[in-house]
């Protein structure tokens, strides 16, 4: 289960922090790995002016997001923030490879797309869960594994 925190900043910010509490944890004798992982940061924010947004997400080394830092303007559905940690990149709709390649300049306003609406029910990652599991189970996948 995520843990979090937020508040209001001056100018009427809003701030969430929401991070996962089962960080991939190395035993004693295991080297770290080093994720070399850029963070994926959309800043939008103009503070002398109080509008906008910046959403930061970070990953670890098998592509699961670790936390989310929200600021903004604009309520946001805590809920829907608390989703995303512990979700793999790749439900995203190849939010980082598009955002990078400037397709997608607003993170913040791609994620309250229609498409991403699913994501954000609390029995999505069940959902996932239920999917694998009926998938591993059916031979014609199995041959092709």
């Amino acid at each position: 289960m995520p843990t979090g925190y937020g508040g209001v900043l001056p100018a009427n910010l809003i701030y969430y922090h929401i991070k996962t509490s089962n960080p991939l944890i190395y035993k004693k004798n295991q080297e770290e790995f080093n994720n070399h992982r850029a963070d994926l940061v959309c800043d939008n924010l103009d503070i002398a002016a109080g509008k906008g947004h910046f959403i930061k997400f970070t990953f670890n080394s098998i592509g699961l997001i670790d936390s989310v830092t929200y600021m903004g303007d604009e309520e946001v559905i805590l809920q829907s923030l608390w989703s995303f940690v512990g979700l793999h990149e790749n439900y995203l709709n190849q939010l980082t490879s598009r955002y990078e390649a400037g397709i997608i300049p607003n993170v913040v306003e791609f994620l309250s797309e229609n498409w991403a609406i699913a994501l954000y029910h609390e029995w999505f990652g069940d959902f996932c869960l239920r999917m694998r599991q009926g998938i591993r189970g059916l031979s014609d996948v199995q041959a092709i594994l």
